[in-house]
């Protein structure tokens, strides 16, 4: 049971929906993480569900300060080791990794950018992107919506990740 529950997780689609006309932003994991963005009076919080549990996080309210015995011994903290930093183009390689494992399965955007000329130089661009499952257009009217549907796996964002790290090992 555990192994088909990790194998799932691992294999399972990861739902990004995001839909700016009724305020509808979620996350899925089916059967295991279920997570949104309400909005609310202090900008929004996040509800959802992992396995059938119920949660909801409100990141703008004020938090407890805990306080610790430990404060005035003068205890050393441990410094960490400097880490050789990543190359620039090591971290674009991981980004254009983890993005081509996103696949777009539904984008319906209208757009108006308040400049007439940009909103012209738009059109045949969108029009040369419209396809089946994209649809993109320029409106004159003030309107702004984004309906957007992503699909990804966890394992394929592992394997990027793991990918982008031995090609970096061994490509020097």
């Amino acid at each position: 049971m555990i192994t088909v529950t990790l194998l799932w997780i691992l294999l399972g689609p990861v739902i990004i929906s995001l839909d700016t006309d009724i305020n509808r932003y979620r996350m899925a994991l089916p059967g295991i993480v279920h997570a949104a963005v309400v909005p609310a009076e202090d900008l929004f919080h996040i509800r959802g569900r992992i396995f059938f549990i119920p949660f909801k996080v409100h990141p703008f309210s004020p938090k407890q300060k805990k306080v610790s015995n430990s404060e005035g011994r003068g205890e050393k903290k441990k410094s960490r080791q400097k880490e050789k930093p990543n190359s620039l183009s090591e971290g674009m390689k991981l980004g254009r990794n983890i993005l081509g494992s996103f696949r777009i399965r539904r984008m319906n955007l209208d757009i108006d950018t308040d400049d007439f000329l940009l909103n012209a130089w738009l059109l045949p661009a969108f029009s040369a992107v419209n396809s089946e499952r994209i649809h993109m257009q320029v409106n004159f009217q003030g309107n702004a919506s984004l309906m957007l549907d992503v699909r990804t796996r966890l394992g394929a964002l592992a394997w990027a990740f793991i990918k982008t790290k031995y090609q970096s090992l061994f490509n020097y």
